[in-house]
């Protein structure tokens, strides 16, 4: 049994060899509801919103006035007045200043337990304003420094939704193969996280994610595909298209690039496998706009 409970709204503080509580699992949820209300705002760049960022103050400073430490083993305040300068720039926002506060706890308090909540709240603050490198290197050292904590999947849940929001930032002219890149990159983050903690309380936010960074995937493939089509490289976009519809079939792209399969197999004379093709397109996706868009079948000879 432990003194303190976790700080609700920030990654919680345990004791070794504890299981996560049902205040934890709670605490989780609530921190996947914040995340929600931040995508919500149409950009991670917003501010907490003022009720959390109240609670969020009150209850960091309440902990830290409390001591928050085992029976018999007090916290020195040097350790406590660190921390609050950690919670007086969550508090505010102020990414740079919760950045300074974790260089300077980490310095001068390597091994204080309040050091990985530091970590993540500021990653967090970091992540709502728009400052997505120092995010990243919040997390990423406070999942090099603290592996097995408790508030992992916090860490890479964090860590993931950095590289997803670079990936939403980038401007719609962008290069296919770097957004391609910067979608993978951010898909494989959130895969480790379901991948090493498949009970997290983030997954039913994650799940939605991931989908959206196949679409993208998928329309950067059936953007090069429509290239080629129009450029009449009828042999490049049968494996193209074969590609996109083997890794991304469940996607809104899938049909287009079935229907420029059958479009290449009749430009090169394949009438047979277009044919086939179109069979199998009306079938899966009977009704859909794309149908329209073929035309009735050249005729042979």
């Amino acid at each position: 049994m432990y003194a303190c409970r976790v700080i609700p709204g920030v990654p919680g503080v345990h004791m070794p060899g504890l299981m996560k509580s049902a205040d934890q699992n709670r605490y989780d949820e609530q921190r996947s509801t914040r995340f929600r209300i931040l995508m919500s705002q149409h950009s991670l760049q917003v501010p907490l919103l003022p009720v959390i960022r109240a609670t969020l103050f009150t209850l960091m400073v309440a902990a830290v006035l409390a001591g928050c430490a085992m029976p018999g083993d007090r916290v020195p305040d040097n350790d406590a007045a660190a921390y609050r300068e950690v919670a007086d720039a969550v508090a505010r926002n102020d990414c740079a200043a919760a950045r300074r506060a974790v260089e300077a706890m980490k310095s001068r308090h390597p091994d204080s337990r309040r050091l990985p909540d530091a970590y993540l709240e500021s990653g967090y603050v970091c992540l709502g304003t728009g400052d997505l490198e120092a995010a990243e290197v919040l997390v990423e050292d406070f999942l090099e420094r603290f592996p097995s904590h408790p508030s992992e999947d916090y860490g890479h849940y964090l860590s993931a939704l950095a590289a997803y929001a670079r990936w939403r930032a980038l401007p719609p002219e962008a290069p296919g193969a770097h957004s391609a890149d910067q979608a993978r990159e951010a898909f494989g983050r959130f895969r480790l996280l379901l991948t090493a903690h498949p009970d997290t309380a983030y997954g039913s936010d994650v799940r939605p994610l991931l989908m959206e960074l196949r679409e993208g995937l998928a329309r950067v493939e059936l953007t090069a595909i429509r290239n080629d089509l129009d450029a009449r490289r009828h042999d490049a976009v049968v494996p193209r298209a074969r590609y996109l519809l083997t890794h991304y079939g469940n996607t809104e792209s899938a049909p287009y690039a079935m229907a420029a399969l059958v479009s290449a197999h009749r430009a090169l004379g394949e009438s047979a496998q277009a044919r086939r093709l179109l069979q199998q397109l009306e079938s899966d996706w009977p009704d859909h706009p794309v149908l329209d868009t073929l035309g009735p079948e050249p005729r042979d000879g």
